[in-house]
């Protein structure tokens, strides 16, 4: 009995991947190459003209004549884009009868889980926009404190605001930067852990894919003897 796999990939995987699951019994059955071209508009552009009949007795009789002031022309230009599809379709069949398709089937899965790699944290953004706009509000509010120095009338409510402003912004800021700064660290600091961790799953997987692939070739050699002594 067997079990078949399909697949769709770059042609210029095509090589690698058959390489890759012959280890595990694979056989190529077929192999398609298909590529398409197709055309879809985008958009449309309407470049419209006047030409004018010209000055002089015969543009001045031709306008009057037709009641305009020349012929209106229109080019379209029409945009499109082309897609392209290219890809390799391929099928695969396996023997599930075989005496070591079981350990074959544990071994692939174990080859395509990977490394186990973590990945990286990324690194916060900066409280930019609301430092923007609490130094726009801070920057008015001080052009305010400086016209009271001046004589100027100032109200009831403009002292408030002036006075609650900063005292709610300036905290708000040193709270925002603060934390953005303890985020950064961490990351900077578990990026690191995480490149050492990475580092050491690579190559205990390196080292693990060449012990696979040799368990796999001696597998697939008692498979194909004991297919000749059948």
């Amino acid at each position: 009995m067997k079990e078949y796999k399909t697949m769709r990939i770059s042609p210029d995987e095509e090589v690698s991947v058959i390489e890759t699951l012959a280890v595990f019994g694979w056989k190529l059955e077929d192999s398609k190459e298909i590529y398409n071209e197709s055309s879809e508009i985008v958009g449309v552009n309407v470049d419209t003209k006047v030409k004018t009949y010209g000055d002089g007795i015969i543009g001045g009789f031709m306008a009057g004549w037709n009641g305009d002031e020349g012929k209106v022309e229109r080019n379209v230009a029409v945009k499109t884009e082309k897609k392209v599809t290219h890809y390799v379709s391929l099928r695969f069949s396996r023997e599930t009868s075989s005496k070591n398709y079981t350990r074959l089937k544990e071994l692939e899965e174990e080859y395509f889980r990977g490394d186990g790699a973590k990945n990286y944290l990324p690194l916060p953004k900066k409280p930019v926009v609301f430092t923007v706009i609490a130094s726009v509000a801070l920057a008015i509010i001080l052009i305010s404190l400086c016209t009271l120095f001046i004589g100027a009338q100032a109200e009831i409510w403009e002292i408030v605001v002036c006075v609650i402003v900063p005292v709610v912004l300036i905290p708000l800021l040193i709270v925002f930067w603060v934390k953005y700064s303890k985020k950064k660290c961490f990351a900077i600091e578990e990026n690191e852990n995480r490149r050492v961790y990475n580092e050491q799953c690579r190559q205990a997987y390196d080292k693990r894919v060449k012990e696979i692939v040799e368990e796999c070739v001696y597998l697939n050699e008692e498979n194909d003897r004991l297919q000749k002594v059948q």
